[in-house]
């Protein structure tokens, strides 16, 4: 894979290819990795990640709902610590 920044497109329109015709729970999938990145601090320094949760998030199916419902996933699993 190139690591240039005209793959990162092609990598969310796969993505969000592959979930319009794939299994129903596809886009909150796709909302999983859009929270990651929000609540990541690593995550969020690198561009790469940054315009990957960005392009995913403009898609309609991967709706703020299931982004929020994704982020409090992460709080009860403990993967990220809870806002104070």
């Amino acid at each position: 894979m190139h690591s240039d920044s005209s793959s990162r497109p092609l990598l969310a329109d796969r993505l969000l290819a592959v979930a319009a015709c794939g299994r129903a729970d596809a886009y909150y999938r796709l909302a999983r990795m859009v929270a990651r990145v929000l609540v990541s601090v690593r995550l969020r320094q690198q561009e790469k990640w940054r315009s990957l949760a960005r392009q995913l998030a403009e898609s309609p199916g991967v709706e703020d709902r299931l982004v929020m419902q994704a982020i409090g996933w992460l709080r009860r699993g403990q993967l990220i610590p809870a806002a104070s």
